[in-house]
């Protein structure tokens, strides 16, 4: 009867042991850990994605959006209701081309403000620092009073998110360089009721630049008022802010004046940060080589049709005519031709995606080669010509001691250094 009890003891041990551990187990598996989630450091962001490159580029962008923000308004998002940071690129865009979209939902907590990113692009063309910002706002105008699920809900204005958007691209890479040129062909002064009524998701390039220049305008002047900080607070907090209306801004910030008083500010304003840059033109193969990366961008001058007709095509071409725009106003007087005219083809392209422009792209590819070549040739030229002006001695004597060439060239400037080289100069 011993070695019963023994065995009846040891069973119960080994049943107690497998309860206990099936017990660490189900406790372990209540709170699951996430695949591919990730945290910003301020705790302001989620993100979402099961690329680990693409999470850590929206976290970093969304992180140097949040230090823009903290410029202008002092209180942050909350980290007990994080901005969660969706990677929705291996969905189709949704209808409307845009490439991110900001969300808000209705939750136990009150409510979740959220970001999809559609196309990786977005998040190094400033589409996604626009989202992020817009992410931003709808946090601080709602967080008070989350809006009803299936209620409609006030937005922050588009001159105000480009602005803010604008603003972060400028401090990565300085003034766009056409907005001097874009503001001469606007030919009219700036109207602050048209302005406001403007969609800038249907501007062409031209309109866009010069948008977004008065937007930094407008942010700039808001920025410099007394108070400023507690102004902006007033002035999310208030439901006409996002119909773009006049009075919010007056009651927000009373020390800019009257509306003439505002009006002549924001003028100056636009015309002073709208002067052209001290910059020397590039050279024909510099202008080249930028065209080339913008083209690259898009999958070179073979893909741009198909990059017109892919999720998200729409917006993408539209920053390439804005880019083309800005490279014009500094490229080389040869190239300035060619440049506009990309810059129309990209521009019809973002409106009717299926336009017939391969011939005109091939025609263009073929002029712009042949250019380079023949400046290749005008600069060898030249440069023959200069060395050619040297006075060389005439008691030198060809030294016939000197090893023979290897590498041979046949070009005027070459066939000449190699006569004084053997000639002893």
């Amino acid at each position: 009867m011993a070695w019963k009890r023994r065995i009846l003891k040891f069973g119960l041990a080994w049943l107690g042991a497998c309860i206990f551990l099936s017990g660490l187990f189900l406790a372990g598996a209540a709170e699951p850990r996430v695949a591919g989630e990730g945290s910003s450091r301020s705790g302001v962001f989620v993100a979402f994605s099961q690329d680990r490159e693409i999470r850590n580029k929206m976290l970093r962008a969304a992180e140097s959006a949040l230090l823009e923000w903290g410029k202008f308004y002092s209180t942050k998002a909350s980290g007990n209701a994080p901005i969660i940071l969706n990677d929705k690129t291996r969905s189709a865009i949704p209808r409307g081309g845009r490439s991110v979209v900001p969300l808000i939902f209705e939750t136990e907590a009150g409510m979740k403000v959220q970001v999809d990113l559609y196309d990786e692009a977005a998040i190094g063309s400033g589409a996604f620092d626009a989202g992020v910002f817009a992410a931003l706002a709808l946090h601080a105008m709602h967080g008070d009073r989350p809006p009803r699920a299936g209620s409609a809900y006030a937005e922050p204005p588009g001159w105000f998110i480009e602005a803010l958007a604008e603003e972060l691209r400028r401090s990565r890479e300085g003034m766009p360089d056409g907005l001097y040129s874009a503001l001469i062909q606007s030919r009219r002064p700036p109207d602050l009721a048209v302005f406001f009524k403007q969609k800038p998701q249907i501007l062409d390039a031209t309109s866009i630049v010069l948008y977004r220049a008065q937007a930094v305008s407008l942010l700039r002047i808001l920025k410099m008022a007394d108070g400023f900080k507690n102004g902006f607070a007033t002035l999310l907090k208030d439901p006409a802010f996002s119909k773009g209306e006049w009075d919010p801004l007056l009651e927000a910030f009373p020390s800019l004046g009257s509306r003439a008083d505002f009006l002549k500010r924001w003028t100056l304003d636009i015309a002073r940060s709208s002067m052209p840059p001290r910059r020397a033109s590039l050279t024909v193969e510099q202008s080249d080589r930028e065209l080339a990366d913008i083209l690259k961008s898009v999958g070179g001058p073979e893909k741009v049709t198909e990059a017109a007709r892919s999720n998200g095509g729409a917006y993408r071409l539209r920053e390439c005519a804005v880019q083309f725009f800005n490279l014009e106003f500094r490229s080389h007087p040869l190239f300035q031709s060619i440049l506009e005219e990309y810059r129309n083809i990209f521009t019809l392209l973002s409106r009717k995606p299926k336009a017939s422009v391969s011939a005109q792209i091939a025609d263009l590819e073929k002029i712009r080669h042949l250019l380079v070549q023949r400046s290749k040739q005008i600069a060898d030229y030249l440069n023959w010509v200069e060395v050619t002006q040297l006075d060389a001695p005439k008691s030198l004597i060809q030294d016939q001691t000197k090893a023979p060439h290897f590498l041979l060239r046949h070009d005027p400037y070459s066939l000449f250094l190699d006569s004084l080289e053997e000639r002893g100069w």
